[in-house]
């Protein structure tokens, strides 16, 4: 294991010792073949030591599509998170003081951190895999707020071992249950809200809230916090780190829960990200919000967006395809499930393209951009569709929302259609993109990030 030599990571991995034991001579962590000696102790694991055939699925789960999901490469996140640490821990400075520092040190020491990044098959124990099964499957065995989840849905609400990408690998389960869960130890009784999801969600959240002190949301670029050490001392951050802390902390207190996002920021708010739980009945509640909304509220009526997208365990088999086909690879994550017919009316949309440009396209792959207010990037990608029989296809797409499509001209993406709205009623209207900065049309753009 890496050598920690100050106190921060001393007291940060803590849990992570306790929780991992060490690897034989044979199985070392990073040796020159880790994932097969792990996979074989963890199939291993739970076909003679804990024979328990869910357990050996839910492994067999976890090893199929580990592939999809990365972390941090080498020891630098480590100091990194030391700095934020010392910043944390200093009572001397404000809350934007702590934020702007972590941003400067961010831009001056590691901006490039998020480029060096490793496969988590090449990272992670068995023994930690384990630990992180176990734990899952005893609440859902156990927990009466779980209790209503099918395996398939146990797979994706409860089990990951992490919910977001450069997530560290450490027992957060513990670590923010201990922070959080202490009113578990003394529910209130009542015939309402007593063992239901939603009665221990809300507590949960409510308890997040009230513990970590924030003093205000604020919009910042630098590397998030993602550690559980570091998660609940943040003062400060953004919708979608607190979001983060709320399906962790749901998680590690047996609530099914995930996240959902927008690629772009919905229209006129700044949640791009939330969490969900799934109910007693079976039904998905959103937070709205973050962590200072309650649970099921009306989530944001008169809002419109392009695209909604779950971030799950399981690899999207359409995109593990167009990541392996696609002449010109745009960076979407391969554990993103298309969920926009959910939370919007969607169109299924063919756009005629002219022959002229089809033979300039170096792809078979076309992308479509949503309108954004920002003039100098009026236009953000959010989802790809194919080109076929001289049509550009695009799939339950949001309506009432300005797009353009795009093509691989191979050199770049260019836009291969004028920049249209799609109404309410699926109607395509083309506008000129001489107007696409015009006032007029805000009404259908959306926000950036």
């Amino acid at each position: 294991m890496k050598n920690h030599n100050t106190s921060y990571k001393i007291l940060w991995c803590l849990p992570f010792i306790f929780c991992i034991s060490c690897w034989d001579s044979d199985c070392k962590f990073w040796n020159n073949n880790p994932s097969c000696c792990e996979i074989k102790e963890l199939l291993y694991h739970y076909s003679v030591v804990d024979p328990v055939p869910q357990k050996y699925q839910a492994a067999k789960f976890i090893i199929d599509n580990i592939k999809g999901h990365y972390s941090y490469a080498g020891n630098q996140i480590y100091d990194y998170y030391d700095f934020a640490a010392s910043l944390l821990s200093d009572s001397l400075l404000s809350p934007e003081q702590q934020r702007d520092s972590l941003l400067f040190i961010t831009y001056s020491r590691f901006k490039d951190l998020p480029k060096d990044r490793i496969s988590d098959k090449y990272l992670i124990s068995a023994d930690y895999l384990i630990y992180n099964i176990d734990k899952s499957f005893e609440q859902w065995s156990t927990c009466p707020w779980a209790s209503q989840l099918s395996f398939q849905d146990y797979l994706e609400w409860l089990l990951p071992y992490k919910a977001v990408e450069y997530q560290e690998l450490d027992c957060w389960r513990d670590t923010l249950l201990a922070h959080f869960g202490s009113g578990l130890d003394n529910p209130v009784v009542n015939d309402v809200e007593y063992n239901t999801t939603l009665g221990v969600a809300d507590m949960i959240r409510s308890q997040a809230y009230s513990s970590m002190h924030r003093y205000g949301l604020y919009t910042r670029s630098g590397l998030p916090l993602l550690s559980s050490y570091l998660l609940p001392r943040q003062t400060f951050g953004n919708i979608p780190d607190y979001a983060l802390v709320g399906v962790l902390a749901l998680r590690a207190a047996g609530v099914p829960a995930v996240i959902d996002e927008t690629p772009v920021g919905a229209r006129y708010t700044a949640a791009t990200k939330w969490f969900v739980i799934k109910s007693d009945r079976g039904e998905e509640l959103t937070s709205e919000w973050d962590l200072s909304t309650m649970i099921g509220g009306g989530f944001f009526p008169y809002e419109r967006g392009p695209k909604v997208f779950r971030n799950t365990y399981a690899i999207d088999q359409r995109r593990l395809q167009y990541s392996k086909k696609a002449k010109y690879v745009y960076p979407f994550g391969l554990c993103k499930k298309d969920i926009t017919d959910r939370y919007f009316l969607t169109c299924n949309i063919e756009l005629p393209i002219d022959r002229s440009i089809r033979k300039s396209l170096k792809d078979k792959y076309v992308y479509i951009a949503s309108a954004v207010r920002n003039e100098a990037e009026p236009w953000c990608i959010v989802d790809f569709g194919t080109l076929r029989h001289g049509k550009a296809i695009f799939d339950n797409m949001g309506r009432e929302v300005l797009y353009v499509a795009m093509g691989y001209d191979g050199n770049g993406l260019v836009p291969i259609t004028a920049p249209f709205i799609l109404h309410k009623d699926c109607r395509v209207e083309y506008v000129s993109p001489d107007t696409v900065n015009s006032p007029a049309l805000d009404k259908w753009k959306n926000n950036t990030l």
